[in-house]
């Protein structure tokens, strides 16, 4: 799915760089939570609050808003893929 998101990055323009290093973010987080890709697909949409203005907003800032930024978009590749 991860592999997916980054090309699904690169084909919406992202740099290369760029995409490798949302999804590394992506299995990051999910270490830093120490929850499944699969339970940050079925909760994504309580989870990016969190990072967005919630409790781990300290978090979601890191390297100028990268985390937050690498949710968001995993976020928008996740509704596309359901379309």
């Amino acid at each position: 799915m991860l592999n997916e998101f980054k090309f699904w990055l690169i084909s919406k323009n992202y740099k290369i760089n760029t995409a490798n290093d949302y999804q590394s973010r992506i299995e990051r987080l999910c270490k830093h939570e120490n929850i499944s890709l699969e339970n940050l697909i079925a909760n994504i949409k309580t989870i990016l609050p969190i990072y967005e203005v919630g409790e781990k907003y300290a978090y979601g800032n890191r390297s100028h808003t990268s985390v937050k930024q690498a949710l968001r978009r995993f976020n928008h590749f996740l509704n596309q893929e359901a379309k």
